[in-house]
């Protein structure tokens, strides 16, 4: 199929870092300190109309991210984390076009996430019910004037940043299926609550749409340093905004299975595994959309006590 230079220069709404779907671990427990690193690999080469998967033969996309996550709890119920991001963006144009291809590339440091948590009821032994909420923001500490070798801005979605500061709204809820029971299902949502970025151009404000994820997530452990997930991720965005315009080709939503492998190395070391399989979208227009993405997480747990409690790993 062709694809005309107008829908390659499109945005895309999945090409971010993902900074809301990291927020799935939290350390509570007073003085607990727990860091982790995260990449992830995004390759978007489907093309799609609505719910309809088109063939898409001449644009090659993808997107790295490297994650620093910082929790830290305050007390044994309220933690505070900060999630820091550096993105590499990269797109390839007219592939199998005679007259040649054309290929894009940013990277720099990415936006952040500074979230506070406050857990109303705590996992333990002795409890089966876990129930967190969370508010903060995403803070823009990205660049958004990147620039073509031709000195052309690039478009807001190949930019490392978003240049707006957003509002974010957290919850966790979780059960172990039985008493002292292994098997424990969590069910985390998110929100993103998007402000407009007046730095692109004068008179030209653009608005990333609102995000909302709800993850449903079951776990369940081989033995005391192997364990397992399975989830059912839903996501979706209204469409983008320039100057209170809807732009077309953006927004959506999408239905993914994630697996996750979780792998103790010692007490305070652990690593997680995960890949994404998207099973169904239906997108707003003409989109690039993901294909797959594959991640690794390492953790590393500062100054355990007998009254912490990881959750998520």
């Amino acid at each position: 199929m062709y694809i005309p230079a107008a829908v390659q220069a499109q945005t895309c709404s999945c090409a971010g870092a993902p900074l809301l779907g990291t927020q799935s671990t939290g350390a509570s427990g007073e003085g607990n300190l727990l860091i982790g690193l995260t990449y992830e690999f995004n390759q978007i080469t489907n093309l799609y109309t609505g719910s309809t998967k088109l063939s898409n033969n001449t644009v090659e996309r993808n997107t790295q991210s490297a994650l620093l996550e910082i929790n830290y709890g305050i007390t044994d119920r309220f933690s505070l984390s900060g999630t820091f991001s550096f993105v590499q963006k990269y797109r390839e144009s007219g592939l199998g076009n005679p007259g040649g291809t054309r290929t894009s590339a940013t990277n720099g440091i990415g936006d952040g996430v500074l979230l506070a948590r406050y857990v109303l009821s705590q996992q333990s032994l002795w409890n089966r019910y876990h129930l967190a909420l969370g508010a903060g923001t995403k803070a823009p500490f990205g660049s958004t004037s990147d620039r073509d070798p031709n000195g052309v801005l690039f478009n807001a979605d190949m930019q490392p940043g978003t240049g707006a500061w957003d509002g974010v709204f957290w919850s966790q809820t979780a059960i172990s299926l039985l008493p002292r029971s292994t098997i424990n299902v969590s069910w985390i949502n998110s929100y993103r609550l998007t402000g407009t970025n007046e730095r692109f151009t004068e008179n030209d404000d653009y608005r990333f749409g609102n995000e909302f994820i709800s993850n449903l997530s079951a776990s369940n452990s081989i033995n005391d340093r192997v364990s397992y997930a399975l989830n059912l991720r839903y996501r979706s965005t209204t469409p983008d905004q320039r100057n209170e315009e809807k732009m077309p080709n953006t927004g959506g939503m999408w239905l993914s299975i994630i697996p996750d492998l979780f792998v103790g190395l010692s007490e305070s070391l652990s690593v997680k595994l995960s890949g994404q399989i998207p099973v169904y979208q239906d997108l707003r227009g003409l989109q690039p959309t993901t294909t797959y993405t594959l991640s690794a997480s390492l953790f590393i747990n500062f100054n355990r006590n007998e009254n912490s409690f990881i959750h998520g790993l």
